[in-house]
């Protein structure tokens, strides 16, 4: 069963607003066009925590090397929406498969 999106971009949202208030940032109006680097000033540690916070809410790994390299670099920055879309199929998959 594939996770609705629009669900998984809430939670992404609201974890993204949680951890930018714990840094004491700034950052109002976090929508799914929102960028992690341009725009919200993320680090690469930042997107780490990100990426621990989600596999805690969501109780799995979610193998997200699989979202951040493509063909073997690192992406420079990513949205929100592509993380939901991202965490959305993962959720959806079968166990075997997100191995």
């Amino acid at each position: 069963m594939q996770a609705p999106q629009q669900t998984v971009e809430r939670s992404v949202i609201a974890i993204v607003e949680d951890l930018t208030q714990d840094w004491g940032l700034e950052a109002e109006g976090i929508e799914a066009s929102t960028l992690l680097v341009e725009q919200l000033e993320f680090a690469s540690v930042d997107i780490i925590q990100l990426c621990v916070a989600l596999e805690q809410h969501y109780d799995r790994k979610l193998a997200f090397k699989d979202l951040l390299l493509v063909d073997g670099s690192y992406v420079d920055d990513l949205s929100v929406a592509q993380v939901a879309a991202f965490v959305a199929r993962r959720i959806g998959a079968p166990q075997e498969a997100r191995q």
